[in-house]
């Protein structure tokens, strides 16, 4: 069965229909009278028992007007369902997200208020099927309902009597006639050439006009039963009809009809929902083959499409006297499916299933037509309280991955565990709800899940420094066998973090690591994210040929599992590989596309960062009102879903559009540059902090306070490795030293020339510097080009290129040794070695392996000589580098080295060290290297 819950629910296939005449034309008048327009929703009662054929005359109802329909099962239903049905029908309306998410965290008061007023605005108009529900049930609905103007409700039920206090009007349903039941027979029996039944068989005491027998008794006439003898003493009735049917039947549709009636439910099910009956058994038989039996035989008859059937109650009934019900089983394998779908989505371990039974993983899209059972298994409280809770932290993640938030909050509602608490905070930061994200989870845990959607929450709201904060603490634990998927979700979360921050060397190393353990644990939706970010990191440093394959790979890991947000995510950056490689005409139909795909998942961050790419589009073309119509767009998308990140880089790019197409000095620039400088700095972003301090020096007038600003630019840069920004810092400063007349004149053919030629895109670099360096005017007039600030070249760019062996392998310890007493201005020797641990390449021969440099820098009053040393990779002293160490009062003094490889000036660790200097003659104390994140550097 196609369905989707956004969607409506549509009513059963009706199939045959005969007679009803009567109640046909008092539904129809019913609802004549009672116009869209009108006040009150109406209510009709059809009532009478099992298998009468109410369900059948409603869904007849449903096809006679032109109303948007809702069809919504409530057998077994209790006053628990209230609010989950409720919600339901919002969510299938298509109701606002974010508004019931928000409602979710307040008072249960303002959370009821918010739901009558969704209710009344979204239900207008519309028709709603109430199937087998009950009079305090739809009491209880109903007070929420009355103010939906233009609401009809039909309801179905067993129940004659309970109905005096909700208005209803009443509409029996009697059995079929003898004639009716004779004509609807031979109706059929004509269509197929079919035999009629005996006499035996349609005798009203067997079929008592009840539609489902009727179609029983015709398949028996169909096979040719029964036969003479087989009818028994005394007055036949349905259970000796179903005995003859089942006669006919196999041992195993025997079976199976026996575990399905015990289900003791009318609601329909799916094949999935069979499997479970068979979930501990040590062989799982061919259900649709066994189905298919059942339903030629109409034991078992089609709710609707291929893969959604029922059971009549009738035949129920007459199989529930032979056998136990056992309705725990549901619950066990609701618990056991949903786990094990789980682990597609996030790499948990599959759960235990009896020997040689390993039945294949079942997509999350394939679970939605039971997800409304499930939710029913959980209001019901059917199952242990382990079962439930299973049941419980499946469905959360199934629901928050499907973005299904009115039947994610019900479920909040119901079962407000940590895992349901944590899927309904994912979902509301892809809402644009990160602080209402971060209320909901548990702010003191660093470790675990509840640290991995901590760190996610804080990098989809553009606050770096404070999700490294959060994933470096989680990477320090030791995650055991059972966490390791998490693990693997906070490395692909610190690679992307990295990624923003411009440190792609440490980004696609960490990439590289998770794509490894999510290949491990068979997350495909875990590795589809991954290689996404992979293919920002190519981006990033100028690879667009390696990205573009990453993105396809990422895409087929995302098709597996139906993960539409992230397919939308993967179009969001195939503009830019448009833009790299086709220009901006290449890249406006990708951008309209994919702004049209996140539109349509509510995605707004999606939107926003959508909208900068096509901005940079505008920018190809030099269409400047273009560009700024679509960034301020960008900026109130940003602003509404709380990224701090796309904020501060849509106010850089606005600030520079004013002076974009003028060569004259703009104070307003430097103005508007200063809010984004702050924003960087304030959320830990080094590439946007750079780049804002390199446009604010070279967009005000020259003089000599602009060089404290080009070397805070420059300190950046070279920290991250990046040549690119390092170069335009180059061109900057030569043009200003050039003006103020300090120092020997710069030329721009040294200075491109000094540009390394193992870079990506080098030409194009020499080119656009060349082109900035001839421009007229002064150098506050000159623009860098908007693209410039897109790439992060570094040197010897590709998979490995940082020559290490990757997190998870042989590591390289940093030892510092004092060699001399120190004390207040009294010079100490440091002695810094590199030492790798034995299977690490470097350790294969001593002294062998590639040269390091360290540099120095004294965080405290101090000073040390010199400020950076060589050295190669080895324990022995001989390998290390020696510093000088002066310290120019007593107390504690904090030591930072940054080390890295001397041929590419890749930066590989930093690490702190601390030294106590005392008032008396003593030796003062030194810890142990500390190692530190790339922060503020």
């Amino acid at each position: 069965m196609e369905q989707h819950l956004r969607g409506p629910t549509p009513p059963p296939d009706a199939g045959e229909f005969v007679g009803r005449l009567k109640q046909i034309h008092e539904i129809d008048e019913w609802l004549r009278l009672h116009r869209p327009d009108r006040g009150r929703p109406p209510l009709l009662v059809l009532h009478g028992p099992a298998g009468i054929g109410k369900s059948t005359l409603a869904a007849r109802a449903c096809r006679s007007h032109r109303r948007p329909t809702h069809w919504i099962t409530l057998y077994d239903a209790t006053r628990a369902d209230v609010e989950p049905t409720l919600l339901r029908l919002l969510g299938e309306s298509g109701a606002s997200r974010a508004a019931i998410v928000r409602a979710a965290a307040g008072d249960g008061r303002g959370f009821r208020r918010t739901l009558r007023h969704e209710l009344a605005q979204r239900l207008r108009g519309r028709f709603l099927v109430l199937d087998g529900a009950a009079p305090p049930v739809v009491r209880a609905l109903m007070s929420f309902l009355r103010h939906c103007p233009g609401l009809a409700v039909l309801v179905t039920s067993r129940h004659r009597t309970g109905w005096r206090r909700t208005g209803a009007k009443l509409l029996a349903v009697p059995p079929l006639s003898n004639w009716e039941t004779w004509l609807f027979l031979a109706e059929d029996a004509a269509r197929s050439w079919r035999p009629l039944p005996t006499p035996e068989l349609f005798w009203p005491g067997v079929v008592r006009g009840l539609p489902p027998l009727a179609r029983v008794a015709r398949a028996l006439a169909a096979d040719g039963m029964p036969r003479q003898g087989e009818q028994q003493a005394g007055e036949p009735g349905p259970q000796w009809l179903v005995r003859l049917a089942l006669a006919g039947c196999t041992p195993g549709e025997q079976d199976m009809l026996r575990r399905l009636a015990e289900q003791n439910s009318a609601a329909p099910f799916t094949r999935r929902s069979v499997e479970s009956l068979y979930l501990t058994d040590q062989r799982l038989p061919d259900v649709r083959s066994l189905l298919a039996g059942l339903v030629a035989r109409e034991l078992v008859q089609r709710w609707h499409g291929d893969d959604s059937f029922c059971i009549p109650e009738p035949v129920a009934e007459a199989v529930r006297r032979t056998s136990r019900p056992d309705r725990a089983s549901a619950a066990v394998w609701a618990g056991r499916v949903l786990q094990d779908t789980a682990g597609l989505l996030d790499g948990r371990a599959r759960p235990n299933l009896p020997e040689g039974r390993e039945p294949e993983r079942v997509p999350p899209q394939e679970l939605v037509p039971d997800v409304d059972g499930f939710m029913a298994l959980l209001a019901g409280d059917r199952g242990s309280r382990a079962q439930q809770d299973r049941i419980a932290d499946g469905l959360a993640l199934l629901l928050g991955f499907l973005g299904d938030a009115h039947r994610l909050v019900a479920l909040h509602r119901l079962r407000p565990t940590p895992s349901v608490r944590r899927a309904l905070g994912s979902l509301a930061a892809d809402l644009g709800l990160p602080q209402l994200a971060v209320t909901l989870f548990d702010a003191g845990s660093r470790v675990g899940p509840d640290a991995v959607h901590q760190g996610t929450v804080h990098h989809q709201s553009g606050q770096l420094g404070g999700a490294l904060d959060v994933l470096e603490a989680l990477l320090l634990e030791d995650a055991g066998p059972q966490g390791g998927h998490h693990l693997a979700w906070a490395l692909t979360v610190l690679g992307a973090v990295r990624c923003d921050r411009g440190e792609v060397a440490e980004a696609e190393q960490t990439l590289l690591r998770a794509t490894a353990l999510h290949r491990s644990f068979g997350c495909w939706r875990g590795l589809g994210w991954a290689l996404l970010h992979s293919a920002r990191v190519c981006l990033l440093t100028g690879r667009e040929a390696d990205a573009g394959p990453l993105l396809a790979q990422a895409d087929k890991m995302l098709v597996q599992v139906g993960d539409t947000r992230g397919r939308n995510w993967v179009a969001t950056e195939r503009i830019r590989v448009a833009l790299r490689r086709g220009g901006s005409e290449a890249a406006l139909e990708p951008a309209m596309q994919a702004m049209q795909r996140h539109k349509a998942a509510e995605d707004v961050r999606g939107m926003a960062w959508t909208s900068l790419y096509l901005a940079l589009a505008h920018l190809e073309e030099n269409d400047l009102r273009s560009a700024d119509r679509v960034l301020r767009t960008a900026e109130k998308y940003f602003l509404e879903c709380g990224d701090e990140l796309g904020s501060a880089w849509a106010k850089h790019r606005i600030a520079l559009l004013p002076v974009a197409d003028s060569r004259n000095l703009s104070a307003t620039a430097l103005v508007s540059l200063g809010p984004a400088w702050d924003l960087f700095v304030e959320i830990g972003c080094p590439l946007g902090t750079a780049w804002t301090e390199l446009e604010m020096a070279a967009r005000r007038k020259p003089s000599e306070l602009t060089l404290p600003l080009l070397s805070m630019a420059r300190g950046c840069f070279r920290a991250l490795g990046d040549v690119y920004g390092q170069t335009w810092v180059a061109a900057v400063e030569g043009l200003l030293r050039n003006h103020l007349a300090l120092g020997k004149p710069w030329t721009a053919g040294a200075l491109t020339a000094s540009v390394p030629h193992d870079i990506p895109n080098r030409e194009r670099l020499v080119r656009e510097v060349t082109r900035f360096w001839e421009g007229n005017g002064e150098p506050g007039g000159r623009i860098i080009p908007f693209s410039a600030r897109d790439t992060v070249a570094v040197r010897d760019t590709g998979p490995g290129f940082l020559e290490l062996p990757g997190p998870a392998g042989p590591r390289c310890h940093v030892r510092v040794t004092l060699l001399d007493s120190a004390g207040e201005d009294t010079t100490a020797r440091l002695l810094l070695r590199v030492s790798p641990e034995n299977g690490h390449p470097w350790a294969a021969s001593a002294g062998d392996g590639p040269w390091l440099t360290v540099t120095a820098v004294p965080l405290t009053h101090a000073s040390v000589d010199p400020a950076s040393g060589l050295l190669l990779p080895s324990a022995h002293a001989v390998h290390g580098a020696e510093f000088g160490f002066t310290a120019h009062r007593t107390g504690t003094h904090r030591i930072r080295f940054t080390i890295a490889l001397e041929r590419t000036g890749t930066v590989l660790q930093q690490v702190e060290t601390e030294l106590d200097i005392l008032d008396q003659d003593q030796r003062g104390g030194l810890s142990s290297p500390e190692a530190v994140t790339h922060r503020g550097r």
